[in-house]
């Protein structure tokens, strides 16, 4: 362990944008596209305790986390994490995976434990369906992940195939209308045991939107481009999706909430994960104005939040801290 440090660690979240390949006959399955945003965040610092302790936010899960990474590497010895910062579980931002990650990062060093993010999250057990967060987590940016391998269920870690850096000059709209909380956990892995297998057709036009118009319209800036395949990438996954979800998109204020961003200036818009929380993407200059018209349209709905989010392409931003040692004066 490295003695009298901090180690602090801050997250981005995530916007999920959609899966890939529902059908896995080629012998891999889901895959995925994903972007790291600048907030919200998890935030928290870790440092050597004579006792496994937390303080802060998400206490418990924190210290189960913990306990699983300390348990994984067979450590003897204890930390003491505050959590100052989590990102809303369960609305479509990557929390679980951002908190897991975070912990697992902040413990490790502490440690000298030499493990790249895709390994840890293969130890937190956050390899389940998506390896978009651990990829956002490791890069920052856009990233296109392969998803798990079906040949080979030993191998836990998920691969990313493709990064890109999200350019600066454009913004996310994200808003969480007052909707029903996405799938987790049990319910979660309930659901994608009883949807059927994606017609190959429609994982081939996925792939095509994917090559073919959306990494090419992001390299070249082209927002225009850039949104209608996302637009239109949603649209397949969210129809794949409509058995477990009632429809295209998981309620009615999330569809309702996607086609007026789409009618009042966002380039395309979709479901983030399960939602609720959904986004448009915009022109930065353009982002205030759909902000507030979003929120008032919730407003005067269902109600509910709008923040407006640039992309993070740094990733999880990870430091060790020298802690003062306590000096005595002799009399």
């Amino acid at each position: 362990m490295k003695k009298n440090v901090k180690v602090y660690v801050k997250t981005p979240a995530r916007l999920h944008l959609g899966l890939i390949d529902l059908n896995g006959d080629l012998g891999r399955i889901f895959g995925g596209l994903g972007v790291a945003i600048d907030h919200p965040n998890v935030v928290l610092e870790a440092q050597e305790s004579k006792t496994l302790t937390v303080s802060g936010e998400k206490t418990e899960l924190t210290q189960n986390l913990a306990a699983r990474f300390l348990k994984a590497f067979k450590i003897k010895e204890n930390v003491a994490i505050e959590v100052k910062q989590v990102i809303p579980e369960h609305m479509g931002l990557g929390s679980g995976t951002q908190l897991a990650l975070a912990v697992a990062a902040a413990i490790s060093r502490l440690f000298d434990i030499k493990a790249s993010p895709y390994e840890l999250a293969a130890v937190m057990e956050r390899t389940a369906q998506s390896g978009v967060g651990t990829g956002v987590f490791a890069q920052g940016g856009l990233v296109v992940e392969a998803g798990k391998n079906m040949q080979n269920p030993n191998h836990k870690t998920i691969p990313v195939i493709c990064r890109q850096p999200f350019p600066g000059e454009w913004r996310f709209v994200v808003a969480i209308p007052n909707a029903k909380k996405g799938l987790a956990k049990e319910a979660e892995k309930e659901a994608f045991k009883k949807l059927p297998p994606m017609p190959v057709a429609e994982v081939g036009k996925i792939c095509r939107l994917t090559l073919m118009k959306l990494l090419p319209a992001l390299a070249e800036k082209d927002i225009k481009n850039f949104g209608e395949a996302l637009t239109q990438i949603q649209n397949i996954v969210g129809d794949s999706f409509a058995q477990a979800q009632g429809g295209r998109y998981s309620s009615s204020p999330a569809a309702q909430t996607i086609g007026f961003m789409l009618e009042n200036g966002a380039c395309g818009a979709g479901q983030s994960s399960w939602g609720p929380a959904v986004y448009g993407v915009v022109k930065s200059g353009e982002a205030e104005e759909v902000q507030k018209k979003t929120q008032a349209f919730l407003d005067g709905n269902v109600g509910g939040s709008v923040l407006v989010a640039k992309a993070d392409n740094r990733g999880a931003i990870i430091r060790v801290k020298e802690l003062k040692r306590k000096t005595f004066n002799s009399a």
